[in-house]
């Protein structure tokens, strides 16, 4: 069972997701890559990690990023097996992403294409934390909210960007981060302080059904 709002993050159970994808576009481009790592409480468990590629025709316009090519492609798992992997690895977790809107809009694309239903689960997104964080202390300097610049802000060593289980990872550990931050005001952080607004997901939601 999903963890509720008030589940302190000392007890929370995620899973750390990162996609790898052909272009910007959930209505044309393509999941290419998925990796993921658990994390329970404030301990990032590494033998959950796990890193996919899906078996795909094209590596799109964004193979200069991800460096994907076709014979990675071509060697690839099929998407249906990749995401019931990943629903597995999902269950009674929450989703932790950076920039958690973007990739829940591939997931929910791809689970859709598929007549397969990507679970409700709460998410939580380092971008939007981030955001809040740093608003603190006035106005938010250009470029902080990428994954990278943010983990610079905490000291945190720097590592080949564009790798789904990388990300992922990367994600995790800046999660822990700031997470950390949240709690030095010595009020318990729960689950209801880092999840994302409702609002997020049901604007990503009408985009998936083709509403504002």
């Amino acid at each position: 069972m999903t963890s509720g709002d008030g589940t302190p993050v000392e007890e929370l159970r995620l899973l750390a997701v990162d996609l790898e994808t052909s272009g910007l576009s959930r209505s044309q481009d393509r999941i290419l890559a998925i990796g993921w790592v658990p994390v329970d409480g404030t301990r990032i468990d590494l033998s959950g990690a796990r890193r996919h590629v899906v078996r795909q025709d094209e590596p799109g316009d964004a193979v200069t990023i991800h460096g994907l090519t076709h014979d990675d492609l071509d060697d690839g798992r099929p998407l249906a097996e990749v995401l019931a992997e990943l629903r597995a690895s999902l269950a009674g977790r929450a989703l932790l992403a950076h920039h958690a809107p973007f990739d829940v809009s591939f997931l929910e694309a791809a689970h859709r294409e598929l007549d397969q239903p990507l679970p409700r689960v709460p998410i939580v997104c380092t971008l939007a934390l981030q955001r809040r964080l740093l608003s603190r202390y006035g106005e938010i300097p250009r470029g902080a909210l990428r994954l990278w610049r943010a983990r610079e802000h905490y000291g945190l060593p720097t590592a080949k960007a564009h790798d789904a289980l990388g990300d992922a990872l990367a994600c995790a550990e800046l999660y822990l981060a700031q997470v950390a931050e949240l709690g030095t005001a010595g009020r318990a952080v729960r689950l209801r302080d880092v999840r994302l607004r409702r609002t997020w997901l049901e604007r990503v939601r009408g985009w998936l059904r083709g509403t504002r």
